[in-house]
């Protein structure tokens, strides 16, 4: 264990965070690729967070989100520094307020599954968050990435979000100071989510949120993947479509390959690394652009981030 590692044990002393070391990453992203973490820290509050933010920014220690880990391809050395998970006080969900024109608001905490927000909103009777059913990922992440589906996206039903700054200091970002645009980050990257308002109307949805559920996961694939790997550029055809016009359906490197089944997604079909993801991608990326003039821009985070990375640093 290194010096400032044991330092890090000591902050933590009979709390109940948990920390461990040399962590494999590849336990904790859906894609099951990933290097080990210098530590792995799961908190479960604002303080203990707030105390790791000011603790590593003395110690100069590099600290980042993980959230489901269902957006992210991890690199085959890790990351250093500190990983950190969001559990306990952030996975709370809650009816906190009813407007006169009908609204009502709930909060989420950036580690609650977005999942988790439609089943909820559901069992309270309330409409516009059924989009957010079978998304694989957390609030956190999809703050980060404006997660959606059908035509929707979290940026619509948020209205602020409580974040926590480079310094440990916590405040609130209202309506104003939030972005909507697709799939890039509705805060800044530089905050970390702690949770987040949704305004939502009383009402049901045209589907259940479980038919929503297993309709989404019907066209996706079982194998471990990242989910949808690229964004839908602004044509007419989704990114499925054309990597399956360049009949790119079934193509491998090493153990990664593009699913048969939907062909936006690049799939771990047996010891997969980064390496082979990356490759893969990049060689869809070429063909597509010779073959339709249409660049394909990665929905998915590689971590660790490279210069130039568009979206955020906390996945899904």
């Amino acid at each position: 264990m290194r010096e400032w590692q044991a330092k890090l044990v000591r902050v933590f002393e009979g709390s109940d965070a948990v920390l461990k070391f040399d962590e494999p990453l590849a336990r904790w992203t859906s894609f099951r690729i990933g290097g080990p973490a210098d530590v792995f820290v799961v908190v479960n509050d604002e303080r203990q967070l707030a105390t790791l933010r000011r603790w590593t920014n003395e110690h100069k220690v590099k600290m980042s989100i993980l959230g489901l880990g269902s957006n992210v391809v991890v690199s085959d050395q890790g990351l250093r520094g500190v990983v950190v998970k969001l559990k306990g006080g952030f996975e709370r969900i809650a009816v906190i307020g009813r407007e006169k024109d009908g609204g009502v608001l709930i909060s989420a905490g950036a580690g609650a599954l977005l999942d988790r927000v439609a089943e909820f909103a559901e069992e309270q009777g309330l409409t516009g968050a059924g989009f957010l059913a079978g998304i694989p990922g957390t609030v956190g992440g999809g703050l980060l990435s404006n997660a959606g589906a059908f035509g929707h996206c979290l940026g619509e039903i948020v209205i602020k979000v409580r974040v926590m700054d480079n310094s440990g200091t916590f405040r609130v970002l209202e309506k104003a100071e939030l972005h909507n645009e697709y799939r890039s980050p509705i805060i800044e990257r530089s905050f970390v989510a702690v949770d987040a308002v949704l305004r939502l109307l009383p009402g049901r949805e045209k589907q259940s949120v479980r038919m929503i559920r297993e309709s989404r996961w019907q066209k996706h694939p079982k194998e471990p993947s990242a989910g949808s790997f690229f964004k839908n550029p602004a044509v007419d055809a989704p990114a499925g479509v054309l990597i399956e016009r360049c009949r790119l359906k079934g193509v491998r490197v090493g153990g990664a390959q593009v699913s048969e089944k939907h062909a936006n997604f690049i799939i771990n079909v047996g010891g997969a690394r980064f390496a082979d993801v990356y490759e893969l991608a990049q060689m869809i990326k070429a063909v597509v652009e010779e073959e339709t003039e249409i660049k394909l821009k990665e929905e998915v985070q590689w971590l660790p981030r490279f210069e130039g990375q568009e979206g955020g640093e906390i996945d899904e």
